[in-house]
């Protein structure tokens, strides 16, 4: 028994079987741009794969560079070290092997002082005239001796017994025979102006001071001929 379509339905069918061919088109299109995508898809997943693997490789080969820097630096260090061990080895020997031969050398200098003060004749009595003695580093004598001249062309003084005198203070090295001298003219001979010669800061206290200090640093050595004279 047939079935009886309505001219309605007729047409929905009509326009579906019209449009058929379009969607048709359509969903091939789709299909052609979907395989299109995959075959871009599937490039690019190469791609990735393959830049994946360079970028692999080269943070290998850098990290490989790296260690072997790192390793380099490491035996340079130690080989720096080394090095400075040994400079500062040999710098302490060679300060050792100085302070040896400097302490050798002092005590052969020191023996030959003694050696040369054994060789010098005793200090002899003060003799008449000296007021002051100062012995230098090797034994030397510097002496002040104190001269008195009478002072013939002055006028008498207030007194018959008292006269007028010339003082004259000379300090004289026996080592090197260097010498110094203070003088004060006319006055009157008593303890109290010798005294006051030989005590004043520009005259006798002057030259002692020199003597003093000449004997700090003077290594001459007298001959027993010249300390006798």
């Amino acid at each position: 028994m047939f079935r009886i379509i309505s001219t309605a339905r007729l047409a929905e069918l009509d326009n579906l079987a019209s449009a058929f061919p379009k969607v048709r088109s359509k969903c091939d299109g789709l299909e052609k741009d979907l395989e299109k995508e995959q075959r871009r898809t599937k490039e690019l997943t190469v791609k990735a794969e393959q830049d994946t693997a360079r970028f692999r490789q080269e943070l290998t080969d850098l990290s490989q560079q790296a260690d072997a820097r790192v390793a380099e630096a490491r035996a340079s260090v130690q080989r720096t070290r080394q090095q400075t061990t040994v400079l500062i080895d040999a710098a302490a020997e060679r300060a050792n092997d100085i302070e040896r031969r400097a302490d050798q050398k002092i005590r052969e200098l020191n023996a030959e002082i003694e050696q040369l003060k054994a060789k010098l004749p005793h200090p002899t009595p003060n003799p008449e005239g000296i007021v002051a003695r100062y012995q230098n580093l090797v034994g030397s004598l510097i002496n002040l001796t104190l001269f008195v001249t009478e002072d013939t062309t002055a006028a008498p003084g207030y007194s018959y017994s008292a006269k007028y005198v010339d003082l004259l203070l000379v300090s004289l090295c026996s080592g090197c025979g260097h010498r110094e001298e203070e003088t004060r003219e006319s006055v009157y001979d008593s303890p109290e102006a010798r005294n006051s010669f030989l005590e004043d800061s520009y005259a006798g206290g002057n030259l002692k001071h020199w003597a003093q200090k000449h004997a700090e640093t003077c290594r001459a050595v007298a001959l027993p001929l010249q300390r006798a004279a």
